[in-house]
């Protein structure tokens, strides 16, 4: 190992206690590939690399938090956005790109068996490897937590988060990227991913009272209704029917608007019904009105509005076929049905720009969460247990 070379890449010329560095950049698999080495001296030796992980990790989770918290550049972050930031960079992935960065596969001591691995192995060894060289970092400091927390942020987190904060991949980047990445942890670290997500979820919405008011209004009606629906599918039935009617139905159906497009209220409908009976948020693209409605109104949840929406399916002109025709019909009886619906539902479906965003924000982290639930490989014990706190109020 090159320590000199180690000293000039982690930005600390001057490292003086160099066993740490040692350790920390000496992974188990080399540990035990070393024959000069007892059983005893090689536990011993793992023993230390674990715990300066340990330590690292908790350091570097501190060290984030007060960047958030007390940096003049972040005014502006409610706790929600700090929730968000911190699970983003905080973790074993974040930590392997900050590995990679510092090119610590070509410095550190890797036994043969581990250097041709790749995918989750690589995620998980490079990652508390990193976590480990931030805590020898943080002893060679003399435990000053202000000296490690400035290297940390010259270093890491301060771009870290002006990435997280501009980045403009897509959705649909991030859902492959992070469902593939789950896919391929082990149980233990799929499961912690898990939860962390749901806490991200949750975050987004934990300080806005009129969603709380929403989520509760949404646990009320799952409570209340009869049958063998679980109530996680009946929350989320509540929460997506809401959101839909509330984002595409209303403005789609709204007469004052000079156009609308009523077919992507019932694509949006379909979506609505894939999210509430299977959580598995697998979008049907179907755009035929009939086919669209049926399976909601095989639902007994909620006989007023499935009657309701019966009635519309007959009278509701077919857009694509007769846009003139659907068009006329929209402006003579449009705000009719928008009051209806209203009052079937029983909840306000006039959201602002910011509420709507937030609620899309809100269903997006869950679809994600919920791809993801199904592809981890984790005990179904500790799937049920995820599922059964969806979409539940703080």
């Amino acid at each position: 190992m090159n320590i000199e070379t180690v000293k000039q890449v982690i930005g600390i010329p001057d490292f003086q206690k160099t066993e740490l560095l040692e350790i920390a950049l000496t992974h188990p698999s080399y540990i035990y590939e070393n024959q000069s080495l007892n059983r005893q001296q090689q536990d011993l030796q793992e023993r230390k690399y674990r715990r300066l992980a340990l330590l690292g990790d908790s350091i570097f989770n501190a060290a984030v938090i007060d960047y958030l918290v007390n940096d003049d550049s972040f005014p502006s972050l409610s706790q929600g956005d700090i929730t968000v930031l911190k699970s983003n960079i905080v973790s074993r992935k974040k930590h392997a790109e900050f590995a990679r960065k510092l090119n610590l596969s070509r410095l550190c001591r890797l036994g043969q068996g581990e250097r041709g691995r790749d995918g989750s192995g690589q995620v998980e060894l490079f990652g508390e490897m990193f976590e480990a060289l931030v805590g020898a970092t943080y002893l060679e400091f003399e435990r000053n937590f202000s000296s490690t927390r400035n290297w940390l942020v010259d270093r890491f987190i301060a771009d870290a988060v002006k990435d997280l904060l501009t980045d403009t991949l897509s959705e649909e980047q991030w859902l492959a990227d992070d469902v593939q990445a789950i896919s391929l942890m082990k149980s233990d670290e799929a499961a912690e991913q898990l939860w962390q997500m749901k806490q991200r979820a949750d975050a987004l919405v934990a300080e806005n009272e009129e969603f709380q008011q929403l989520l509760t209004w949404v646990n009320e009606k799952a409570i209340a209704v009869e049958g063998s629906y679980k109530p996680v599918k009946v929350r989320a039935f509540y929460l997506a029917l809401v959101g839909i009617l509330g984002r595409a139905f209303v403005r789609n159906f709204d007469p004052t608007r000079s156009k609308a497009k009523a077919r992507q209220f019932t694509l949006s409908f379909n979506r609505a019904h894939d999210l509430a009976l299977d959580l598995a948020f697998q979008l049907n693209h179907n755009t035929d009105t009939g086919s669209i409605l049926v399976p909601i109104f095989a639902l007994d949840i909620e006989p007023r509005l499935k009657q309701i929406l019966q009635q519309l399916q007959a009278e509701l002109p077919n857009p694509k076929e007769d846009k003139e025709k659907f068009e006329d019909w929209r402006q003579d009886k449009g705000q009719d049905w928008v009051n209806e619906i209203k009052d079937a539902i029983g909840h306000n479906l006039q959201f602002s720009e910011q509420q709507k965003e937030l609620l899309k924000q809100y269903y997006d982290a869950n679809k994600l969460l919920m791809e993801c639930i199904y592809k981890a490989e984790v005990a179904p014990e500790v799937r049920e247990d995820i599922l059964e706190t969806l979409f539940l109020p703080r």
